[in-house]
């Protein structure tokens, strides 16, 4: 690469990095945060108590709930999947927060990494051509969705049925 187109991309990357700087929001309610601050809270109503576990995806707004999830999930896409925007409590409340791979109840306020958190499965994985839509996805416990991986649907039945 000549010395120009770089010095263009690097201005380039350097100025959205500041636009996105500038245009943070609070990780506890959404609100814009000053620039001039490094926090990521707006105030101390919105830090989380770190002594009690951090249940997944309630303590967060709608909309950092679904930015997550779609950036997560845009990383393990291929090329061509279709997004919708998914909150994905909204799966899990749909289940009834049950799990839909081994049928087992899903625990509201256990720490996110714990094996029995509650997280939201791709049927059809995204890795092998999926969809990031409401009809592909289902509520699972986090050791369960570990389990499947990247597993085809019909190569499934067994480690289900196996349990």
């Amino acid at each position: 690469m000549n010395r120009p187109f770089l010095q263009r991309l690097h201005k380039h990357l350097a100025a959205e990095a500041q636009e996105a700087w500038f245009s943070r929001q609070c990780a506890g309610c959404s609100a814009e945060l000053n620039p001039s601050s490094e926090e990521e809270y707006c105030g101390a109503s919105c830090r989380p108590d770190l002594s009690e576990p951090v249940p997944a995806f309630i303590n967060s707004s709608p909309a950092t709930r679904i930015a997550s999830f779609r950036s997560t999930a845009a990383y393990r896409a291929l090329a061509g999947a279709y997004f919708e925007d998914v909150d994905p409590l909204e799966i899990i409340e749909a289940a009834g927060w049950r799990c839909e791979l081994c049928g087992g109840e899903i625990p509201r306020f256990v720490d996110r990494f714990d094996p029995q958190a509650a997280t939201v499965d791709h049927h059809m994985p995204l890795a092998l051509g999926g969809h990031h839509v409401y009809s592909n996805m289902r509520a699972a416990h986090r050791r369960c969705n570990s389990s499947k991986n990247a597993k085809h649907p019909h190569d499934l039945r067994p480690v289900i049925e196996g349990r």
